[in-house]
Formats: structure tokens, C-alpha cells, sequence
């Protein structure tokens, strides 16, 4: 026989069945077990992020989290639950404030417009080193950290308020293993150690609830511990079994997609180490030449070989005759520039600059050969005029001729002497500086190389090694894009005894009308040898990326793997662009894996706008999913009759923020919504009463009938609450989810 619903009881008096108020505040609140785990979900689950993150983030973070948790118990402690919300989010600005925007705040914690501003253009910044960045681990440079500390200031905001003071734990977890997406993002496994701390604290914050009561009561709690155990074990097996996200076919979102910078970043230093990232092409500026050509345009140089690969020096400002030497060893031409809405430390110049009109807040660094452009001048729009040449044809150099005065660019790590002995190798002593650069240039484009975005190979990213190791297996295997074609030259002319060094820049670009467009995807890297008499001159040897012997003009212009846009200061990462020739048209070069509409009649659909609104789309339907559900659940309760419409009753009591012990008695639910809401009182009694003889009713149940007094209730508890709390019970309904069944009477 069926157990009955309810249990037949005599009244309990007025006066017992409404508790007094002290004691049922301390029963809606969260248990000590619930609360420790919901305060401990944004850790275990940011936990989940090192491969992408690291773990150097861990200290401050959780150093903010324990600080609002403790500002929230004693504000609870003080106040009321929601106070303990506010007090966590006020704490949280003052960390934010402290991590970005200290000297403009006050005593360093307290926002001012000033430090607001300022915080937002710090946050700024670190979003989009994470969407760009190029490898993973991410250095955490202070923007980036800042945003990894604000992420679990959020976080904890969100779990507290959701979890601890609307009391829907459920959903809290929801918003807390958000940090899960960004592996996936990137496409970086995630071992299961990573996420065993999520995935059990998680199971631990749904049986707290029991787990609390249980131990009031001083019941059994091995069951919910179990959840938790059980909880664990699917963390461990789930990664051991599913698909690695590297090895999956299908095309997983990735952070570009789900977040696209408005504002590209040029950076450009390089990383031997690092796998391919490409971007969304974005434009960077657009130019024009006197003679009409295309030509590669420089942003930067790397003269100094480092101890992991080619590094820019200590800029020097000045004002020299000539601005890249060599630069009026050729004919020469004037470009115009005009500047999209870009972000870079350094602006294009013609790929040897002689002069330039530089404009307000730019300066040469001839350390560097670089216009370098102050903080907080705006480039977009910013247009300038400079003068220079292109690097003769490598054929045509001096002869007999040597590299004198720049014994500075011979120098190599003792880490990139093996590869130096090579270029040693492939000269012998007596040949003239230009012959030298034909044979080191004869070598690397002789035979087969491939461009290669994925690096699976000793000494690249994931593989253990990193800087000089990484270019030793490129030269082995012969793949790589063009950070390792431009170092593997540099280097091979160090050791052949010509002065040499790497040049980030642009390709030439699409033909628009009236002159040329560059994008990110056009962002490159080559290396430079210095020959008496002709100056620096450019050794192109990446695949695709022109004749390797010229500059990349005419028709054989191709683009290649480039450097591309990422941090505050210019990094290039590698980045292949479309083909390209001088009579191309601005689009005829699609971004990858966007498709492009034939032309003809028809309608065309703009897939990548159509995107961001099914994205919007599903964000508003994962928003409304709670309220969803929680409206079906209430039309099925209301089919079964008297019982159901009882439940219903006391489910809206819980969304009303009344929480009762498993235990409670129908007349102590009663009593707690006549006490919460006496304009609903003669309806609930008569569904309580109607639900307490269905028990001994074994005749059939007429859905309906009790609807109308369910609604009365229902609206009773609602209007006994503020609009903002009742709009917060439709959205985030705490009655909705129960993993852990409720304690009953035996």
C-alpha cells in the first residue's frame, strides 16, 4: 500500500505553528556545510582553468574570495541575508579597484571616476590579451590577472546572492562553472584533476542542504556525502573517456567567436613555442604609394637574440638623417598611412624609412627602428606622410663586398650556437656578404618546407621545450609559419658571419580604390641581413610569402603566416592571410571559416551577423530556463488534483523565501503563509484541507477544481514582496531544483 501524502495531525495552535521570528530567520538561512561550499565554488572551479591560466592567479584570488565571505557572514550576522550580498559585491569593487586602478582611487580601494575609468580600460586590456593570446599558459601580466580576480569577484557575487541568499544552490553552480568554457575555447584538454575540485564541490553545495539538516537533527548524513563521492568519481572517468577537444572534427566555439575585440592589439614580440591562434581579420590601416606599388610596410625590429629567440632592445629616441640605414641606397617612394581603429605601440613605415612627418605623440626609436607612438594617443584616423625604398633583389647586391661596423648583430646565446654552426656550414671563408646571404637563402628555400599551423613536434607548445629547442625542430622538420622561417634565417646568417636581424611588419595588403587595406591577417615577419653598400635588405623565406629574392610586389605577391594582433605592446602571432595580387579587390580575401555569398539573385544571409543574434538568442532562452521550467512543473502539479495543488502551495512558499524543514507538518506550511500573506489565508486552508482528505480519497481526482484558490495564494505571497525580489523569485525560482530529497517523519 502507498504511503500517504500527508499525515493526518490535530492542529497545532497559532501560537506553535508560527514560529517565532528569530528562530525562522536562522532556518532560512544556509546551513554552516552549504555555505563553506557555495563560498568555495569559484576557486575549485577557476581550478579548472590552468592549462589556459596557470595557477599564479590562485593566491590573490583567494585572498579576495575569503575576504568578501568573511564580509558577508558578518553582515549577514548583522543585517539580513541580502545584506551579505552587498557587503561581498562592495568588497569585491574595492579588490577590482585595487588591482586596476589603484593610484587613481581612494587610499587605493575606493572608485572615483577617475579610477573608474581607468579600471575599465585595464579590464579592457586584459580581455583581449586572453581573446588573442597566442599560447597557453597565458602569461599573466597585470591586466590579465586583474581580469582573473574580477572573474571570481563576479563569480562570488553571483554564488552568494543566487546561492546563499535566494537560496537556489542549483543555479549558482551554473554561473560558478563558467571558467570550465574557457579551456574548451582555446581547445586545451582539461585533465580530470583540473575539474575534480569543481565537480566535487559542486555535488557537496547540492547535499549541504541535508547534510545541515541532518546533522540538526542528528540524523544519518552518509547518503548526501555519498552524492558527493559518486560526484568525484564521474570527474575522474568523464576525461578519461571523452574526446579530447584538439582531436574533435567538429569546430568547437572559440573565444573569438563568442567575444570578437573591437579594438585589435598589435603586439610584436614572438614566441618560437607557440601554436597558431588566428584572429578574426580586422583592418589595420590603409596607404597609399607615389609610384603606385604595393610594398611591406615595418612596425618594429627584433635585433637582439635573447635566450628563447629574437627580443626588441631598450627604446632610444632620436632624430638620425637617415632613419633605416641602407634606406637611401634605392629609389625612393612616399607612402601615406591612415590609421584604422587600432591599438599598437609602434605605426607602419615603408619597409625602410628615411624620413617621416610624424604626427602628435610619435617618435623615431632608432634602437629599434620603430615610430613609436605614446600611450593615450588615439589611432584611429591618425594620418601621416613618411619617405623611404624597398630592398633590392638579393641577385643584384654588391659583389665582393663585406658587413662591416654591426658586429652587434653577429651575437648568439649560447643556447642557439648549434643552429649558428649551421649557418657556419653553408659558407665557406672568402665569400663576399651577398653570397653569403644567397647561401643561406639557397638553403631555406631549397627542398620542401611547409607552412604549418599545428606544431605537434619536441620544443613547441605542449611539447615540453620552448625559444632556441623549438626552432631546432622546425629546421628538422621543415614546418613551421613565419616567426620560425624569419629566426631560422636571422640565425643561419648570424653563424655565416652577416649581421642580421628580424623585422616585423605587414604584407602589402588588398588593392582598394585609390591605394591598398591591410588587416591582422596581413601581419608578418622577416629577417634582414646587413650588406655593405645596399644597407639592411630583406631575406624573405617563408612559403607563399613572394619570390624570396625580391620584395613582395607584382604578381607574385602572396601573403603568408603572420605575427598577429595581441597585447599592449606590438606580438605578432602567426597569422596566414588569403592570396592576394595587386588587382584583388578589398573582399576578394574571405576570413577563415566564414563563408562568402555567391553572387546572383537570391537571398543573401549575413551569417555572421545572423550568429550573434541566434547567440543572443540562446542567452535569453538559458536566462528564462528556470522560469520555464518552473511554469510546467506548476501545470503538471495542478493535473494531480488536491495533493499537487498543495505542493505547488508550498513550492511558491519556498520561492517566496520562507524555507521549512523537511518535516514541517501541512498545518506549520499553513500557518507560515497565513502569517506571510493573510490575504491568501481562506484559499490555502481550503486547498490544505481538500489535499489532506485526497489522502484517505481513494476516488479519482478532478484536476482544476483548486486552481483558482492555488492563483489566490500564490498572488498573496507575491504581493507580499518587493516588485525587485518578486521578479528575482520568476527568474531564479529557489523552489525549482532539490537533488537531495527533503527530510520526512518517520
Amino acid at each position: 500500500m502507498t504511503a500517504p501524502a500527508f499525515t493526518a495531525a490535530p492542529e497545532r495552535p497559532a501560537t506553535a505553528a508560527v514560529e517565532p521570528r528569530g528562530r525562522r530567520r536562522r532556518r532560512s538561512r544556509a546551513g554552516l556545510v552549504e555555505t563553506l561550499a557555495l563560498a568555495a565554488l569559484p576557486v575549485a572551479w577557476l581550478w579548472s582553468t590552468q592549462s589556459v591560466l596557470g595557477t599564479e592567479w590562485l593566491w590573490p584570488v583567494l585572498l579576495a574570495v575569503v575576504s568578501m565571505g568573511i564580509a558577508a557572514a558578518l553582515a549577514r550576522a548583522a543585517w539580513s541575508t541580502f545584506a551579505g550580498s552587498a557587503a561581498a559585491a562592495i568588497v569585491g569593487v574595492g579588490w577590482t579597484t585595487a588591482l586596476t586602478a589603484a593610484d587613481d582611487a581612494l587610499i587605493g580601494v575606493i572608485p572615483t571616476p577617475a579610477s573608474v575609468a581607468e579600471s575599465l580600460r585595464v579590464l579592457t586590456v586584459g580581455v583581449q590579451d586572453i581573446a588573442w593570446a597566442i599560447a597557453t599558459p597565458i602569461e599573466l601580466e597585470p591586466p590579465v590577472l586583474a581580469v582573473v580576480v574580477v572573474a571570481a569577484v563576479v563569480l562570488a557575487v553571483h554564488v552568494d546572492l543566487i546561492g546563499l541568499a535566494l537560496r537556489a544552490p542549483a543555479i549558482a553552480i551554473l554561473f560558478a562553472a563558467v571558467p570550465l568554457l574557457l579551456p574548451i575555447a582555446f581547445r586545451v584538454d582539461v585533465p580530470w584533476w583540473h575539474a575534480l575540485p569543481g565537480a566535487a564541490v559542486s555535488a557537496l553545495a547540492l547535499a549541504a542542504p541535508s547534510i545541515d539538516e541532518r546533522l540538526a537533527l542528528g540524523r544519518p548524513w552518509a547518503g548526501p556525502i555519498g552524492l558527493v563521492a559518486v560526484a568525484a568519481l564521474v570527474a575522474v572517468a568523464v576525461p578519461l573517456v571523452a574526446p579530447s577537444p584538439r582531436e574533435l572534427d567538429v569546430d568547437l566555439p572559440t573565444l573569438d567567436d563568442l567575444f570578437q575585440p573591437s579594438t585589435p592589439i598589435l603586439d610584436a614580440s614572438i614566441d618560437l613555442g607557440d601554436e597558431l591562434r588566428r584572429p578574426e581579420p580586422q583592418p589595420v590601416f590603409t596607404y597609399a604609394t607615389t609610384d603606385g606599388q604595393p610594398t611591406v610596410t615595418r612596425v618594429t625590429t627584433l635585433s637582439q637574440a635573447g635566450p628563447n629567440g629574437f627580443v626588441d632592445v631598450e627604446p632610444q629616441a632620436a632624430e638620425p638623417a637617415v632613419l633605416v640605414e641602407g634606406a637611401d641606397a634605392a629609389p625612393l617612394l612616399q607612402m601615406t598611412v591612415r590609421m584604422s581603429d587600432v591599438r599598437a605601440e609602434s605605426l607602419p613605415m615603408p619597409e625602410r624609412g628615411l624620413d617621416v612627418a610624424a604626427p602628435d605623440g610619435a617618435s623615431w626609436d632608432d634602437a629599434n627602428d620603430a615610430l613609436r607612438v605614446e600611450s593615450g594617443v588615439v589611432e584611429s584616423g591618425l594620418e601621416y606622410t613618411a619617405t623611404g625604398s624597398r630592398s633590392p633583389l638579393l641577385e643584384v647586391l654588391p659583389a665582393g663586398t663585406g658587413s662591416t661596423g654591426h658586429d652587434a648583430w653577429l651575437e648568439l646565446p649560447p643556447e642557439a650556437q648549434a643552429i649558428g654552426a649551421q649557418g657556419a656550414a653553408l659558407v665557406d671563408e672568402g665569400m663576399s656578404a651577398g653570397a653569403r646571404v644567397l647561401a643561406v637563402h639557397g638553403f631555406m628555400t631549397s627542398g620542401v618546407w611547409d607552412y604549418s599551423e599545428r606544431l605537434d613536434l619536441p620544443g613547441f607548445a605542449g611539447g615540453g621545450g620552448d625559444g632556441w629547442d623549438a626552432l631546432a625542430g622546425f629546421l628538422d622538420t621543415r614546418a613551421g609559419y613565419c616567426v620560425h622561417y624569419a629566426s631560422a634565417t636571422a640565425t643561419l646568417l648570424r653563424g655565416a658571419g652577416v649581421p642580421s636581424r628580424v623585422v616585423i611588419g605587414f604584407l602589402p595588403g588588398a588593392e582598394i580604390a585609390g591605394g591598398r587595406s591591410v588587416t591582422t591577417n596581413d601581419f608578418h615577419a622577416w629577417a634582414e641581413a646587413w650588406v655593405d653598400g645596399a644597407g639592411w635588405v630583406r631575406v624573405e623565406t617563408t612559403p607563399g610569402a613572394g619570390t624570396g629574392v625580391a620584395s613582395p610586389e607584382g604578381a607574385e605577391t602572396t601573403p603568408s603566416p603572420t605575427p598577429s594582433a595581441t597585447s599592449a605592446a606590438p606580438t605578432p602571432t602567426p597569422t596566414p592571410s588569403a592570396s592576394q595580387t595587386p588587382s584583388a579587390s578589398p573582399g576578394a580575401s574571405a576570413a577563415p571559416g566564414q563563408p562568402t555569398a555567391a553572387p546572383g539573385p537570391g537571398i543573401v544571409i549575413d551569417w555572421a551577423a545572423l550568429r550573434g543574434w541566434l547567440i543572443g538568442l540562446g542567452v535569453l532562452l538559458l536566462l528564462a530556463l528556470p522560469m520555464l521550467v518552473r511554469a510546467a512543473q506548476r501545470l503538471l502539479r495542478l493535473r494531480r488534483g488536491a495533493p499537487g495543488a498543495w505542493l505547488e502551495l508550498r513550492a511558491s512558499l519556498a520561492d517566496a523565501g520562507v524555507r521549512l524543514p523537511g518535516s514541517a507538518t501541512p498545518g506549520e506550511v499553513q500557518a507560515a503563509i497565513a502569517a506571510r500573506a493573510p490575504a491568501g489565508a481562506p484559499a490555502v486552508d481550503r486547498v490544505r484541507l481538500a489535499a489532506e482528505r485526497a489522502v484517505f480519497d481513494d476516488g479519482p481526482r478532478e484536476p482544476g477544481v483548486l486552481d483558482d484558490d492555488v492563483r489566490r495564494g500564490r498572488r498573496a505571497l507575491a504581493e507580499a514582496l518587493p516588485p525587485w525580489r518578486r521578479a528575482l523569485a520568476a527568474l531564479l525560482p529557489p523552489s525549482l531544483f532539490r537533488v537531495v530529497p527533503p527530510l520526512r517523519d518517520e
